[in-house]
């Protein structure tokens, strides 16, 4: 409905377009639209917010269709848009059809858009504006995609057309990394440096972040499909590495040592105690808050945003509880860097591997700590479940690897309980027990005193 408008008879829809009618247009609590007495189909419509739209309505091939001009003020003025809309309706009237013409343009440059765009710019663009698209995932996954894309997948595809690229470059680019072709040791800051390396891992690593690039990629409209779907990706390396009782009393050995003579921090050997005795994460543990912590309650509660499965309890042992006890407590982090307090501690990685040589367990992962924490469980008598509960694994299938140990512990517990039963299970009050497991709670990892060990315990 048009209201009293000079010129125009009340409720009319048809004046002859030009500013002073166009400004004098009012909203409506509903959309309408006046029509020009001369020009046929042009017109424009009034929104109920106020915005005023000059348009086009013509019919081609039997359909009627609108062609948008643009929005009143500049540099559509009334006189621009009806010389506009003059243009349009010759093209109609020559058998054109505007709509369909700019729609070809739009797809025209979209595609040229996509065909200029690289596998580089397009894993910058996914880095800095896919997280909108993935809210609930962590920024420690966000890292390691950007390390895997841009130390080995952007040194070997990162000039290809993003929307060219060919499952055999996928396919190459996979071996390549696995080769270690794109292996650097990179300075990172004044005295930091990135060792590089490649392998199966790494290369399976890359091509999961490559894929999950290209799938947002997809849904953004920037190429048309994802070609790391049809490529092969090389299977995942098992390493299932397990303590055994022994070579838990060397590790903690080492770090009682190397905490005593000061050549390990204090800082670290907690950490990696902790890690032993909880089966945590590395992060939740190095990045490990005082809001975190109940010790009342004998529980490290994670929040979503820190554990890889979302919300997570992480029940403390004694021994556990103790520790952190001794922990001077400051501001955040239970573990800051010696050199400001407001970040976790880095380099445990490279502390660890003092650890792990002074222990002599060479071979041995920071990681392996928390499957030799199910290890112990398992042999303790623990379920599958309660284990699975105890590590935070969302999946039964995860815990289930576990159901098959390396031989070492289950048999040190099956000679234990067959000298028992023969009578013939009693130690030598000598002999030093390190870890066992405590009756009431069989997951629960126990770290007993060890003050009397032997020199060669």
């Amino acid at each position: 409905m048009v209201g009293p408008i000079a010129g125009i008879e009340p409720l009319a829809k048809r004046a002859n377009i030009t500013k002073r009618i166009v400004d004098a247009l009012q909203p409506q609590a509903v959309r309408y639209d006046v029509f020009d007495g001369a020009l046929r189909g042009f017109h424009v419509r009034v929104h109920p917010s106020g915005a005023k739209v000059y348009r086009l309505k013509y019919r081609s091939a039997g359909k009627q269709l609108v062609m948008t001009v643009g929005e009143h003020g500049a540099p559509w003025t009334a006189e621009a848009a009806r010389s506009r809309a003059e243009v349009l309706r010759g093209v109609v009237k020559d058998g054109g059809d505007p709509v369909a013409d700019k729609e070809a343009r739009q797809i025209a440059i979209a595609e040229s858009r996509r065909r200029a765009l690289t596998v580089g710019e397009l894993v910058e663009k996914w880095l800095t504006y896919g997280r909108a698209a993935a809210p609930n995932k962590r920024d420690s996954s966000w890292a390691h995609d950007a390390s895997r894309l841009r130390r080995h997948i952007v040194p070997l595809l990162g000039v290809y057309p993003a929307s060219s690229l060919r499952r055999a470059d996928i396919e190459k680019a996979q071996q390549d990394i696995l080769e270690g072709k794109t292996a650097a040791d990179v300075k990172t800051k004044k005295r930091g440096r990135a060792i590089i390396r490649g392998g199966r891992a790494v290369a399976r690593g890359a091509i999961v972040s490559l894929s999950s690039c290209y799938s947002w990629a997809v849904a953004q409209e920037l190429v048309a499909d994802n070609p790391v779907t049809k490529v092969k990706k090389l299977a995942p390396t098992k390493r299932e590495r397990f303590l055994s009782e022994k070579e838990a009393a060397a590790l903690l050995d080492a770090l009682n040592a190397m905490e005593a003579e000061r050549s390990l921090p204090k800082y670290y050997a907690d950490a990696i105690r902790l890690l032993l005795l909880t089966g945590a994460r590395k992060r939740e543990i190095t990045e490990l808050e005082w809001s975190e912590i109940d010790l009342k309650r004998g529980l490290i509660k994670l929040p979503p945003a820190r554990s890889k499965t979302g919300e997570k309890l992480i029940h403390l042992s004694a021994p556990a509880a103790a520790i952190l006890s001794a922990c001077p407590q400051g501001e955040r982090f239970v573990f800051p860097a010696p050199t400001d307090p407001t970040r976790p501690a880095q380099e445990l990685q490279k502390a660890w591997q003092r650890v792990r040589s002074r222990a002599g367990l060479a071979s041995l992962r920071l990681h392996d700590l928390r499957h030799s924490y199910a290890s112990f469980a398992v042999a303790g008598g623990a379920s599958l479940t309660l284990i699975g509960k105890a590590l935070g694994h969302a999946q039964v299938a995860t815990t289930a690897r576990y159901a098959h140990l390396g031989e070492d512990p289950v048999k040190q517990m099956t000679e234990r309980v067959g000298q028992t039963i023969m009578g013939s299970g009693k130690r030598n009050n000598d002999e030093p027990t390190v870890l066992t497991f405590a009756d009431a709670k069989p997951a629960e990892l126990v770290l007993l005193d060890n003050t009397k060990r032997s020199p060669k315990g």
